[in-house]
């Protein structure tokens, strides 16, 4: 049996009662969802000038002879700034972004361990490979994500990557970089585990590689990644930043020396 409570009337005429306008929002309320929107609506304007500039770009590769000699991938990537206006985060993938100092830190720290020629990974690290092919593109870094729309920053050197089948990559990544940088969007052995069998696959026997997480799971890294030349893993000096998370976050890095890496707060000289 429901129950009904008496409302009292209105000063207003019955039917001006029912065609009354909705009740308002609080105007802080009101004031958080319009930012909302609008943040969003610049995220999607400025995200899709960047998959309109990708399609030129794959067009004008299309027209050489030979796309590896193509003077495309040269030119400085998007800034870390504009980069975080273009790309929300994704909290059910697990994505927070470094902040734009420590980003450009980083990316400095990586390229005084490059050199023009070497081929670099960022695995699962968008933000960090943002910054590197900022700082100074090199033409052989290549980022792993899961998340497609990384393939707007550079067509080629974006490479689909699904933890779940962390091996399935294509043939010409196999043992093929000096530098891994990876950042396991989720911390727990299981997403390790299967980040370690991509990384025994596209390392080579001599490369280096550097792992930020959190502190929380050094007892797993300590677990896999044990031996050369995924281990045994060095913490480095280097302070991460994210602009959202609050845990205690540290980077390591696999070969003896690594220790002191971070010390100059990113102005090793570069090679």
């Amino acid at each position: 049996m429901s129950i009904r409570i008496p409302v009292p009337p209105s000063p207003q005429s019955t039917s001006s009662a029912l065609s009354g306008s909705p009740p308002a929002l609080d105007p802080t309320t009101l004031a958080l969802l319009t930012s909302f929107i609008a943040a969003k609506t610049e995220e999607e304007r400025r995200f899709n000038e960047l998959a309109e500039q990708a399609a030129a770009r794959v067009a004008g590769l299309a027209l050489e002879l030979d796309s590896e000699d193509s003077e495309v991938d040269d030119k400085p990537m998007i800034s870390v700034d504009e980069y975080r206006l273009a790309f929300g985060e994704d909290w059910q993938l697990s994505q927070f972004w470094y902040t734009t100092p420590f980003a450009m830190r980083l990316a400095r720290i990586l390229h005084s361990l490059c050199s023009p020629e070497t081929s670099i990974a960022f695995l699962c690290c968008p933000t960090a490979f943002v910054a590197f092919q900022h700082e100074k593109p090199l033409r052989n870094a290549r980022l792993l994500e899961f998340d497609g729309r990384f393939g707007v920053l550079s067509p080629r050197q974006y490479v689909p990557y699904d933890m779940e089948e962390p091996t399935k990559l294509p043939a010409d990544l196999t043992e093929n970089f000096d530098l891994v940088v990876v950042d396991p969007p989720f911390l727990n052995e299981y997403t390790n585990a299967n980040v370690v069998k991509t990384l025994h696959q596209i390392m080579r026997p001599t490369g280096k590689l550097i792992v930020i997480t959190s502190t929380s799971v050094t007892s797993v890294l300590d677990k896999l990644y044990d031996s050369a030349p995924l281990g045994p893993l060095r913490k480095t000096q280097i302070e991460v930043e994210h602009g959202q998370l609050r845990n205690d976050f540290a980077c390591w890095g696999s070969w003896e020396g690594a220790e002191e890496l971070g010390a100059g707060d990113g102005n090793e000289h570069e090679h």
